[in-house]
């Protein structure tokens, strides 16, 4: 999984990804030098943790399936994997659409994927 979450960060303007489970437990990560995957870990895991329940209270019909943070500093992308949720922080410049098929790539191969 770390060798998808790798090449994704590949991608520019990605700065690292992640693997969490619904309720914010990290499965992998792979982030950049100037990420700590602890703190960023903890601030993902707050943030859907958050989403959901906001989505739950606001009685959305469905799960969350997707979310974007955009701040001054950059962009945390959530994207539901069925079981999990990748996580995308990258550059505030980012541009969501050219990045769309390389995130999508990533989670057909993680989810398609044998073994760890």
């Amino acid at each position: 999984m770390k060798n998808i979450l790798h090449a994704l960060n590949h991608e520019v303007g990605i700065k690292g990804s992640m693997v969490i489970t619904p309720d914010g437990m990290m499965v992998a990560a792979a982030l950049g030098q100037e990420l700590e995957e602890e703190l960023v870990a903890a601030i993902v895991s707050s943030l859907l943790v958050a989403a959901r329940k906001t989505a739950t209270g606001l009685r959305a019909n469905g799960e969350l399936k997707s979310c974007l943070l955009h701040s001054s500093m950059g962009k945390i992308m959530f994207y539901d994997m069925g079981n999990a949720y990748l996580v995308v922080v990258a550059n505030t410049d980012l541009k969501i659409d050219s990045s769309i098929i390389a995130i999508r790539s990533a989670i057909h191969k993680i989810g398609n994927r044998r073994g760890a």
